[in-house]
């Protein structure tokens, strides 16, 4: 197995310097071939190199693991990554192996989107909690979500360079890097302003000097250092606590939910909110025209009635 393993580390610096993929997403492409390599190690003792692998041995392992589809579909992408890397970078003679699967077709639902009514209530209970700073600091990130539509390790990201202002020194537009490395500007709603404006007051005065990052912590041994995406996923489950909302509606990519539903309620083209949400197609971006059922029944009653 340790001939399976070998190669990995370096695919997984591969995958983010050349495929330009997220350290997340490279990482857990790299952890689904150790667990490929580790199951062969038991179950199939006589694979010791990738060039043995054939599709035959991964329906093997899909057979026996079970995977549900959305997990199935990823373990074929990590594992086409891996043979891709393997026959051209390494030099490997591959068998076709993950080419010869199929992915399975995922079944097609509709995102739980909070209304706005929900969102000032998540809100406001973010900011009632008996410390002051720490109910500041999860506001000021949660309203931020909500109105840009960032996803949370975007917001993370975000340094002060990629900060545009008006003449009057408030933050007008930010500068987003997104999925694949791909950058996006980002126009600020008013509650997007709000909680930057807000945020940038209290990290310039208190924060670390030489930090990047914007919402970073202000104090301690990782003063500087962004705020981790479970700290961000923490507050809005308690804060959903506190505001009783359901929980499937207490992650932060509701709140990216929340603001593509909402734009699309006001009417705006779909193809603006695809280019807010920054998806490469529009087909991802059309499910939140399936959301607003009152719309959809407004437009069938238009229809003029012939009979």
């Amino acid at each position: 197995m340790s001939q399976l393993l070998s190669p990995l580390p370096a695919f997984e610096s591969y995958l983010i310097q050349e495929e330009g993929l997220s350290a997340a997403t490279a990482r857990q492409y790299r952890l689904d071939c150790w667990k490929l390599a580790a199951w062969f190690g038991q179950e199939r003792p006589a694979l010791e190199h990738w060039p043995q692998v054939t599709a035959r041995d991964l329906r093997a392992y899909m057979g026996h693991h079970k995977p549900a589809p959305a997990r199935a579909r990823r373990l074929v992408s990590a594992w086409k990554k891996l043979w891709g890397y393997l026959g051209h970078v390494e030099g490997l003679a591959m068998q076709p192996g993950p080419t010869e699967l199929k992915s399975p077709k995922l079944p097609t639902r509709l995102p739980q989107a909070l209304t706005p009514t929900e969102v000032s209530r998540l809100l406001t209970a973010t900011r009632e909690q008996p410390n002051e700073d720490k109910g500041f600091r999860d506001w000021a990130v949660l309203a931020f979500l909500y109105g840009t539509a960032c996803r949370v390790s975007e917001a993370l990201g975000l340094t002060f360079e990629n900060i545009q202002y008006d003449s009057d020194k408030l933050p007008v537009s930010v500068r987003i890097v997104g999925k694949g490395d791909k950058e996006r500007l980002v126009y600020l709603s008013s509650t997007a302003q709000r909680a930057l404006h807000g945020w940038l007051k209290v990290r310039r005065t208190q924060g670390h000097a030489t930090s990047a990052y914007v919402f970073s912590h202000l104090t301690g041994q990782n003063a500087g250092e962004p705020f981790p995406v479970r700290t961000v996923e923490a507050a809005m489950h308690r804060a959903g606590v506190r505001a009783g909302l359901p929980r499937a509606k207490c992650t932060p990519h509701k709140l990216r939910h929340a603001h593509a539903t909402a734009l699309m309620d006001a009417g705006r083209r779909i193809e603006e909110v695809q280019e807010v949400l920054g998806h490469a197609s529009i087909a991802t971006t059309r499910i939140y025209a399936q959301v607003n059922r009152s719309r959809l029944a407004a437009t069938a009653a238009s229809l003029p009635d012939v009979l």
